[in-house]
C-alpha cells in the first residue's frame, strides 16, 4: 500500500514576531518618523489582516456598511496603539485581537 505524500503547508502568518516588536517600539517610542515608518510598514498590514480574519471569523459580514466598519476598526486599532503594554504580560496580537472583537459586539 503507498502512502500519500501530504503536501507541505506555507504558513504565511500575518502576526509574528516582527510584528509584535514593531508593536512594542511604536508604544515605547516618542518620535514621530519611527512610529510612521513601523505603522505603514508593519502593523497597518497587520491591523488589516487581523479585522478582516475577526469579521469572518465571529460571521460579522452580515453587519450593515461593513466596509465603513471596518475602516473605523483600524482607526480605533490605531488610537490605542500606544496604550499597549508589553509587561503586562498579553501578546500584542492577542491583545488587539480582542480588542478588535470587543469593538464589533459593542
Amino acid at each position: 500500500m503507498t502512502e500519500k505524500k501530504k503536501k507541505k503547508r506555507n504558513k504565511n502568518y500575518y502576526f509574528t514576531k516582527i510584528h509584535e516588536e514593531a508593536v512594542v517600539k511604536y508604544a515605547s517610542t516618542d518620535d514621530l518618523k519611527i512610529r510612521t515608518d513601523l505603522y505603514i510598514e508593519l502593523i497597518e498590514p497587520a491591523f488589516s489582516e487581523l479585522v478582516d480574519k475577526i469579521i469572518y471569523t465571529y460571521k460579522f459580514t452580515t453587519l450593515p456598511n461593513i466596509d465603513v466598519l471596518k475602516d473605523e476598526c483600524k482607526i480605533w486599532l490605531t488610537t490605542i496603539l500606544d496604550k499597549y503594554d508589553p509587561n503586562k504580560g498579553s501578546k500584542a496580537f492577542s491583545y488587539f485581537s480582542l480588542i478588535t472583537k470587543n469593538w464589533f459586539i459593542h
